[in-house]
């Protein structure tokens, strides 16, 4: 038989030992807890980063390819005037139509070229039947540019 002591020794040990598969189970608990709290803060931030930077347009390509389609736009329209004045420079009363441009006043000088330009479709480009959206504007004051 066991004595007293025995016993008490035995259940002081399996408290202990309950005692230590308690602390275990805790620590386990909070590590996982600790794990979703993290991969869910993780979550938030990253949901709130792309709504925040899609917002701003950082992000979208959208955005890239408008900014590209209106640099090329841009770039095409200054392409188009320097065809236009090429093909003004080309004609043989070139250099009349400049002198007489010099000699109109500011407002005058504008809508004269203008008028120039839309009449000789020097603005539509060849295998079009009309110029591009401010190709005439663009092209006259190229053209103004060269009558000062």
């Amino acid at each position: 038989m066991t004595t007293q002591e025995e016993k008490d020794a035995e259940r002081k040990q399996w408290e202990a030992n309950r005692e230590i598969t308690e602390q275990k189970r805790r620590r386990r608990e909070a590590t996982a807890r600790r794990i979703k709290d993290i991969i869910w803060s993780a979550l938030i931030a990253s949901v709130i980063t792309i709504i925040v930077l899609t917002s701003l347009g950082w992000l979208t390509t959208q955005s890239v390819v408008e900014t590209a389609r209106q640099q090329g736009a841009k770039e095409l329209l200054s392409l188009r005037a320097s065809i236009c004045i090429v093909r003004f420079q080309q004609r043989p009363d070139a250099t009349a139509k400049l002198e007489e441009f010099k000699k109109l006043s500011y407002g005058e000088k504008g809508s004269a070229i203008k008028k120039v330009v839309a009449d000789e479709k020097l603005a539509t480009m060849p295998g079009e039947d009309a110029p591009a959206a401010g190709a005439i504007d663009k092209c006259a004051d190229a053209i103004s540019d060269l009558a000062r």
